[in-house]
């Protein structure tokens, strides 16, 4: 087969890594792609401006036979409709359905309309709305969860406990950047528990679940500073009760395609499922339309099945196996992941120094210990670093705690010249903390 993957980050560096390894995957073409990448498939020759009817024809008279979508981006703005106008199989929701992920404010009327778990809300529009409300949220319930309804990359959620706090999101909101992302603001009630997130793939066929991971959202040890796009993540989650998966399909992902369905909608590709667990139960925080970025790394890692023929099922490409598909049970050990990234980020203008990356770091074929690349580019025939989240270490073990101490040993190696680097020491260290 040959498969376009769109993307260029460390989750689409993974995703290739994982497509390369099946026997069905003849050709692997990028875009835009990036230079780590290219070990595994080609950029497609079209200019990364294209428009994506222009993209999606490209591909279709190359002979791609489907579609992968990493980032969401591509998916609000309507690529998967684009592919589906020529016939061209893409695994990724159309631009309704990928409203899930790009306006809360869809999202928590979906949610609950299909009765799903999920935190009381308030829509605001504007700063003084926003800020009204989530102060009467706060005097009500001791603290307010303020979110950006558009997508923000993962920095646009503020979990807020006191009026400075507020003051704090409502300025990030509006003065830095996203408040496009911000002209619609949902305002939840803070909900107790531990967090983690269960993905699924979906299309043809019965929903196949991928498991559950954990991401660790804020910047510093602790759980302390500015939510990120994520800075580590493990999976499996062993806090869990023994039958989460099994509730979170009963309660959460049948009832939304149920509702889906009464809309008219459909839903191709992965559904990521952002959840709160506590003693009594569960509810959902959020839904993204896509593999998370860290937690494609670690599921790509850790699922020992075949995602080339795993997708062109759900896109009815070739028969549902059920022999097949339950060979999840192989899955064992535990894996973690670590993101390295550059001192400036979230918010920050440019790192202080950038550091060359060793291509031999990409070249590794052990299945145990790999390097995805983010913000990495070629100059003079170097790899370096740029701004933002940077690489990811991802290793894999019988144990959690092994695999951690495997990612920072290789972790420690790999960084001991590099000023301007910053990464968190405690990823997947409280795994084994109860509810």
């Amino acid at each position: 087969m040959k498969i376009l993957l769109i993307g260029s980050g460390a989750r689409e560096h993974a995703l290739a890594w994982k497509f390369r390894q099946s026997d069905l995957t003849d050709e692997l073409w990028f875009w835009p792609g990036s230079e780590a990448m290219l070990a595994y498939g080609k950029n497609l020759d079209i200019d990364n401006n294209a428009r994506w009817e222009d993209l999606a024809r490209y591909a279709k008279n190359q002979g791609i036979d489907f579609v992968v979508v990493g980032p969401e981006l591509p998916l609000d703005d309507g690529l998967a409709d684009a592919c589906k106008l020529l016939s061209l199989p893409c695994f990724g929701p159309l631009q309704a359905s990928a409203r899930l992920e790009s306006s809360k404010a869809f999202s928590k009327d979906v949610m609950a309309a299909a009765g799903i778990p999920t935190a009381a809300f308030f829509v605001a529009h504007g700063e003084e709305d926003c800020r009204t409300k989530a102060l009467a949220c706060l005097e009500r319930t001791k603290g307010a969860v303020i979110k950006a309804s558009g997508l923000a990359s993962g920095k646009g959620v503020f979990v807020c406990f006191d009026k400075e706090s507020i003051d704090d999101a409502c300025y990030r909101l509006y003065y830095s950047g996203m408040a496009k992302a911000a002209e619609t603001v949902v305002i939840e009630e803070v909900l107790v528990g531990r967090e983690c997130s269960f993905f699924v793939f979906l299309g043809e066929g019965a929903p196949t679940p991928l498991g559950f991971a954990v991401d660790h959202k804020r910047l510093k040890d602790g759980d302390i500073g500015p939510n990120t796009g994520g800075m580590g993540c493990y999976t499996p989650v062993p806090w869990l009760p023994a039958d989460a998966g099994e509730q979170v399909m009963a309660k959460v992902v049948r009832p939304l395609i149920a509702e889906l369905d009464k809309r008219g909608m459909t839903y191709t590709g992965c559904l990521y499922v952002g959840l709160m667990w506590n003693e009594a139960g569960f509810a959902v925080v959020e839904f993204n339309v896509r593999l998370g970025d860290p937690e494609a790394e670690v599921l790509a890692v850790h699922d020992q099945r075949d995602w080339t023929r795993l997708i062109a099922m759900k896109l009815g490409l070739m028969p549902e196996d059920s022999n097949f598909l339950a060979d999840a049970s192989k899955n064992t050990g535990a894996t973690v992941c670590v993101v390295l990234a550059s001192n400036c980020y979230p918010f920050g203008e440019r790192p202080t120094a950038r550091y060359i990356v060793p291509k031999s770091e990409f070249a590794n074929t052990n299945p145990k210990l790999c390097t995805f690349a983010a913000a990495v580019r070629l100059d003079n025939n170097q790899l370096v670093t740029g701004k933002g989240r940077m690489l990811t270490i991802v290793s894999h073990a019988d144990t959690i705690t092994e695999a951690r101490q495997r990612s920072y040993e290789h972790i420690d190696g790999l960084t001991k010249d590099w000023n301007g680097v910053q990464f968190r020491r405690d990823i997947g260290l409280t795994m084994d903390q109860t509810l």
